[in-house]
């Protein structure tokens, strides 16, 4: 498995994408995806082009990772302020506090923004096709760039999530207890769709899952951490 294209295409039907109380299966998870990489594409994002992506536990966030690498497009998780990049998916209450510079595109996601320059990310994806060609690409393209350049390739992070994901079962749920500006972060969640499981964003709730996902040494209330 070279890109993430790859991994969704072959996604195993188990694999759940939870933020409570929404619970997404695989085919929405993999749809939801392939139209955020449509609709990214629609507002300028090519191959290479930066996007920014607020380092925030909730799907759109995620999607907007998955979409963007459809695109070979690295992202960059908790972007500057000041960021060189075609665009930036942030919550809609943070959208001034970025300048994208000629040609960059601000995305907000929640509530509508009230800048006619922004740009509304649920609506925008809503109308969006469910499907997508296959890439050109191979897996030699950044996944990942943080303010010291491009990071991991897409081929880098999955090897590394296929060996997470053979620490898992479809049974498991993989709670998400660390930043995603971590590679370790992406890795995991990667790995968990990789093995059918349900990765969980907690986001301040009291659920628990059956591995975590942690930054360093961190504790979980989880029984398991997993290796990345």
């Amino acid at each position: 498995m070279e890109t993430v294209y790859e991994l969704l295409a072959d996604l195993p039907a188990s694999a759940t994408l939870r933020a409570p109380p929404a619970s997404l299966p695989a085919r929405e998870v993999r749809a939801t995806s392939y139209k955020v990489g449509n609709y990214l594409r629609s507002r300028g994002v090519h191959r290479g082009s930066g996007v920014g992506v607020a380092d925030d536990p909730d799907p759109k966030a995620v999607f907007a990772f998955l979409g963007s690498t459809l695109l070979a497009a690295p992202v960059t998780f908790d972007p500057p302020q000041s960021f060189d990049g075609r665009a930036v998916v942030a919550p809609t209450p943070t959208l001034d506090s970025y300048d994208l510079g000629p040609g960059g595109q601000r995305v907000g996601y929640g509530e509508r923004p009230e800048n006619p320059a922004d740009d509304h990310f649920e609506g925008g994806v809503w109308s969006e096709n469910p499907a997508f060609p296959p890439v050109s690409f191979d897996g030699g393209v950044p996944a990942l760039r943080d303010p010291d350049g491009d990071g991991p390739s897409q081929r880098a992070l999955l090897s590394r999530a296929g060996d997470a994901a053979a620490t898992l079962d479809a049974d498991d749920v993989v709670t998400v207890r660390a930043s995603f500006v971590h590679d370790a972060t992406v890795v995991g969640v990667l790995g968990a769709l990789h093995a059918g499981a349900t990765v969980l964003l907690p986001d301040g709730t009291s659920e628990t899952g059956d591995v975590a996902i942690v930054a360093d040494d961190a504790s979980a209330p989880e029984d398991r951490v997993l290796p990345t």
